[in-house]
């Protein structure tokens, strides 16, 4: 970086250090456009938002743009927070507390609510498989540290097993759904709205999904250096984020309707993304943390996690007024 900075002019070197989402603001000349990432996965407020493009417009007013990374699973969304590739993110319960167990620097900022119907733990309609017990020895596929791995745990606790009962075949949603379609997994631990499109291929039974075993909230994350520099561009994404999703929860079927059009969905399968869950981007819950700190624990207990952990410390403490 220094030999590039002395062999290009002073204004060129403070442009590109400028364009770094991760500088500071108060330098920055106005005629310079900065850049806040933002990884999503394929469901939630954010992946419409992204179709809308109205974060784009609200941002564009004070020279700032977006740019937007999709990602499969919540896992590698805190990896790219922690490598400084991405600045805010949207992940599932247990991504999380693995990260923060592993040193990324990243904040809690919010959270939202879901319904039990948007994971599940599934077997194809003719298995033999017809109760959480009959995991027992059985290879059941699950994309580790995220709400799926969890979702299994509690499930074959509920069912009388332990982790160590069955064979948790660790693979990323779209490799384990070509697993289960030949055949070469028993179950899938899964989400939406990989849940859906399993379902549009091939009949399948559920054995459970996560009401009574677990709240499949999600949070929505930042690199501590970028919520500690630039709050007020947090505040504003959320914001935007929110209107997004008070109107997918007003309007179910125009938001269908949007999503469908807009990122080649299937209507049948946008419709069950808008119906599978709660969009409601909130403050941070004392319920969530308390909860997260309870999932923290079953996984340090059952020696997934080096050492405990202390979900507080990972809170955004700036008020989020929405």
């Amino acid at each position: 970086m220094l030999v590039v900075c002395l062999t290009l002019t002073v204004a060129s070197c403070k442009s590109e250090v400028i364009n770094n989402s991760t500088a500071k603001t108060q330098n920055a000349p106005s005629n310079l456009t900065r850049v806040v990432r933002i990884g999503h996965q394929r469901f939630g407020a954010l992946f419409y938002l992204k179709a809308k493009g109205s974060l784009e417009t609200r941002l564009a007013e004070i020279g700032w743009s977006v740019e937007w990374t999709e990602f499969a699973a919540g896992p590698p969304i805190l990896a790219a927070i922690g490598k400084g590739n991405i600045d805010l993110g949207y992940a599932g319960v247990a991504p999380p507390i693995f990260a923060q167990s592993d040193g990324v620097p990243f904040v809690y900022i919010a959270n939202d609510s879901a319904l039990p119907g948007s994971i599940g733990i599934v077997v194809p309609q003719d298995s033999p498989i017809r109760t959480l017990a009959d995991l027992k020895g059985k290879k059941i596929a699950a994309t580790k540290k995220t709400a799926g791995h969890y979702l299994l745990i509690r499930a074959l606790t509920q069912g009388g097993l332990q982790l160590k009962d069955a064979e948790l075949v660790d693979l990323p949603p779209t490799k384990a759904r070509e697993a289960f379609v030949r055949g070469e997994v028993d179950a899938w631990a899964i989400w939406q709205p990989f849940l859906a499109q399993l379902q549009e291929t091939m009949p399948v039974n559920f054995l459970t999904d996560s009401d009574g075993l677990m709240n499949d909230r999600n949070f929505y994350l930042a690199s501590r250096s970028f919520a500690s520099d630039f709050p007020d561009i947090v505040k504003i994404v959320m914001g935007e984020t929110r209107k997004m999703a008070v109107w997918i929860t007003r309007n179910p079927e125009r938001a269908a309707r949007f999503i469908s059009d807009r990122r080649g969905i299937k209507r049948t399968t946008a419709r069950i993304l808008t119906q599978s869950r709660s969009y409601d981007l909130l403050p941070i819950q004392d319920s969530a943390v308390e909860e997260q700190q309870r999932i923290s624990e079953i996984f340090f207990r059952l020696g997934l996690l080096p050492e405990r952990i202390w979900i507080e410390d990972a809170i955004w403490k700036q008020r989020l007024d929405l």
